[in-house]
């Protein structure tokens, strides 16, 4: 049965915000509790290991859910498609552990980490065994939410209990790596109500392999231009610079996840409409998401910038104030970032352009580890968001171009000039609302909650004002929600 696409951003909306709460909730204490340097050493190794995480997914997620939304009407297609990406799964995942110890080994400065490197490694397999991609494709992003909600809730009671001092920041990696994949063996075992998972022997792997390979080498180009920064902070300036950067990095990662969110629950629904051909289906919703987009991204990236100082004393504490410099230029590299999530899985990925991924994708990845070579040295963590953000304005604009044949921008856009104009009216009116606030109030904690809550509201009122359909669909639905709706 077909679930509402409403729903389901409902749904991982409400995944993500438990996901951005957990850190905010934590990391504040975790930065004042590990400080700088031994937070650095953390993130210095989930900066090496996401990328052989990355070697044992090998592009399968987006290979997943994207052609099991073909099939997943259709239980025995659907059990042995499931089962050919398991098997395949499992060979990279040995691949990557194979090629982990060969580093390990290899490399001296890694040695150093020993520890932390085996921690972390858990991730690899833990990431294998929750067969995610089964249950975005199959839209159980309720089951998703829960899970991830009760993980996280765990995770934050042992990191309050068990981390006390700078030495446990050993501590903070297992309950962290905890908190990512802990709930993962429960995953695969439900799997079942959807697809009987096994390892098979004797398909056409070069089938599967190599959509794969073309999809994994977007995701590791992808990873470059995202981690390549603090993984070159961490050899190049050090622990300490990477914990500084650390900070502003999780904040801005928090804010462009909760707005990926708009994009990534829509994914198998347009796969699907593309697959029926569906054409005006497909049409219709991607305008909704870029309206949404429209609507959300840019006053969220215009409210951080304008209150990135208070959200860094909050988040990490005066120890870490420098770190609002790097936040506001990462604030530059939202809108282009989220923007590429849209044009990348709501119009390559379902068109199966996943070599013109690669392009935009690789584009971003070599211009991203070019310039942080000259920047980081001499300008540090400000030097990485400056790449960062050039990054992200490359890959949306050569993924736009190479993606204008699967979409007519001319009409797409046409019917965004409404909202556009109403966004920049809100705009407007968050700017001088925040400025209004900071003249009468100074600069306080008060002054952070009464401009974010009255920016909010102005903005709010001046949708409404305009008539904005995504806002009174929003309001159509809260009303509907409500005990008393009749």
């Amino acid at each position: 049965m077909a679930k509402s696409v409403a729903k389901n951003a409902l749904y991982s909306g409400i995944r993500t915000v438990g996901t951005m709460l957990f850190p905010l909730v934590t990391y504040p204490y975790v930065t004042r509790v590990l400080l700088a340097d031994n937070l650095g050493k953390v993130d210095f190794l989930v900066s090496i290991m996401s990328y052989f995480t990355l070697i044992a997914q090998l592009g399968i997620t987006n290979y997943a859910t994207r052609e099991g939304a073909r099939v997943r009407n259709d239980r025995s297609k659907l059990d042995q498609f499931s089962s050919e990406v398991f098997t395949i799964n499992m060979g990279s995942t040995l691949l990557s552990y194979a090629l982990l110890a060969v580093l390990f080994v290899s490399w001296p400065h890694l040695q150093g980490y020993g520890q932390l490197v085996a921690i972390e490694s858990a991730t690899i397999i833990g990431t294998t065994i929750g067969v995610e991609w089964l249950y975005t494709l199959s839209e159980d992003f309720g089951y998703i939410t829960a899970r991830t909600l009760v993980v996280q809730a765990v995770s934050a009671v042992l990191l309050f209990t068990l981390v006390k001092q700078p030495s446990d920041y050993m501590l903070y990696a297992a309950i962290m790596v905890f908190s990512a994949v802990g709930a993962n063996v429960f995953n695969f075992v439900r799997s079942r109500r959807y697809a009987t998972i096994r390892l098979v022997w004797g398909f056409d792997v070069r089938r599967h392999l190599v959509p794969m390979l073309i999809l994994f080498s977007n995701v590791l180009a992808t990873s470059v231009y995202i981690n390549i920064d603090v993984t070159l902070l961490g050899v190049i300036r050090g622990d300490y610079e990477v914990g500084l950067y650390g900070v502003s990095v999780k904040i801005y990662t928090l804010v462009k996840q909760l707005l990926y969110a708009i994009v990534m629950v829509s994914v198998p629904r347009l796969s699907l409409y593309l697959g029926e051909r569906r054409q005006e289906r497909y049409q219709e919703l991607l305008g909704s998401i870029l309206h949404a987009l429209l609507v959300t991204v840019l006053p969220a990236i215009l409210l951080l910038f304008l209150l990135s100082d208070y959200v860094v004393l909050i988040v990490g504490g005066e120890a870490f104030a420098a770190s609002a410099e790097p936040l506001r230029i990462l604030c530059f590299a939202l809108a282009p970032a989220v923007f590429a999530a849209f044009i990348v899985n709501c119009v390559l990925l379902p068109n199966r352009a996943e070599r013109l991924i690669l392009v935009s994708t690789a584009v971003g990845a070599v211009s991203n580890l070019v310039l942080n070579l000259v920047a980081i040295p001499w300008f540090g963590a400000a030097g990485a968001a400056c790449t960062t953000a050039i990054a992200e304005v490359l890959v949306v604009t050569t993924g736009t171009w190479l993606g204008r044949r699967f979409c007519s921008y001319r009409a797409l856009l046409k019917g965004q000039l409404s909202a556009c104009l109403n966004v920049a009216l809100g705009l407007v009116a968050i700017a001088a609302t925040h400025f209004a606030i900071t003249y009468w109030l100074g600069t306080s904690l008060i002054t952070f909650l009464a401009s974010g809550f009255a920016c909010i509201l102005v903005y709010a009122f001046v949708l409404a004002l305009r008539k904005d359909t995504f806002a009174q669909r929003l309001l159509a639905r809260l009303k509907h929600a409500t005990p008393n709706h009749s």
